[in-house]
C-alpha cells in the first residue's frame, strides 16, 4: 500500500522479503487478508517463500490495539535471521497515515536495532511520511521527491503493477481506498530517510 515503487526498485536488483506484522483480522476477515496479501505480494513479484504473516496475540490488528515495541521487535529480528537482509524498510515515526500499528512498527524496528536483534550491518531506512497535499498529488509529487536524497519513483508498468497489486485486497478496497490507488503519490513515489541507531 505504502511500499510499492521501494519493492519494484529492490525487486529489480535483488530479492526482497515481506513481514508482514498482523493477517488484518481486526473486521474478523484474518485468513481472507491473508490470502489477499499472498496474491498482491505474488502480483508485485515477491514469491510466497519470502513472504511471513505474523500470528502473534500482542500483535493484533487494529486501531485501538496498542503493539508493544518489545514483541514487533522480537518478531523482526527472528525474521532478520532467516532471511539475512542487507536492509530493512520501515514506516518512520509518524507511520505515513498516523495508523498506531504503523507507528509501533516503526518504533519496534528501533528497538530491534538498539537492543541487537537484528544481526550484522544490516542498514535501516524508513519511508518518509507527508503531509495530505503531497501525499494525494500522485505523479505531481515526483518534482518535490526528486530533491529528497533517496527516492524511488515507479516507471508507467511498475505503477500498473503496484495498484494491480493493492486492488488484490479487495476486503479492503473501499470508495476511500480505490481514491487512494488512483491519487496517492505512494503509488509512484517513495522517499526514504537513512537511519543510524
Amino acid at each position: 500500500m505504502f511500499f510499492g515503487p521501494t519493492i519494484r526498485y529492490f525487486k529489480s536488483v535483488g530479492q526482497v522479503f515481506l513481514l508482514c506484522l498482523s493477517n488484518g483480522d481486526h473486521d474478523g476477515l484474518g485468513e481472507v487478508r491473508e490470502e489477499e496479501l499472498q496474491y498482491s505480494s505474488k502480483k508485485i513479484g515477491i514469491p510466497e517463500e519470502n513472504l511471513k504473516i505474523v500470528e502473534n496475540e500482542g500483535i493484533q490488528d487494529g486501531p485501538e490495539n496498542m503493539w508493544r515495541v518489545e514483541h514487533v521487535g522480537e518478531e523482526v529480528g527472528n525474521y532478520t535471521k532467516q532471511c539475512k537482509p542487507d536492509i530493512i524498510i520501515t514506516f518512520d515515526r509518524y507511520g505515513v497515515s498516523g495508523h498506531p500499528n504503523h507507528i509501533a512498527t516503526s518504533k519496534g524496528v528501533s528497538y530491534a536495532y538498539k537492543n541487537n536483534l537484528i544481526e550484522g550491518d544490516t542498514l535501516l531506512y524508513q519511508l518518509d511520511s507527508v503531509n495530505v497535499i503531497r501525499k494525494y498529488s500522485s505523479f505531481l509529487d515526483c518534482f518535490v521527491s526528486s530533491t529528497s536524497k533517496i527516492y524511488n519513483i515507479a516507471s508507467l508498468k511498475d505503477i500498473i503493477n503496484i495498484q494491480g497489486a493493492m486492488k488484490q485486497h479487495k476486503s479492503q478496497l473501499t470508495w476511500f481506498r480505490k481514491l487512494y490507488v488512483i491519487f496517492s503519490r505512494y503509488m509512484v513515489v517513495n522517499t526514504l530517510q537513512s537511519v543510524s541507531i
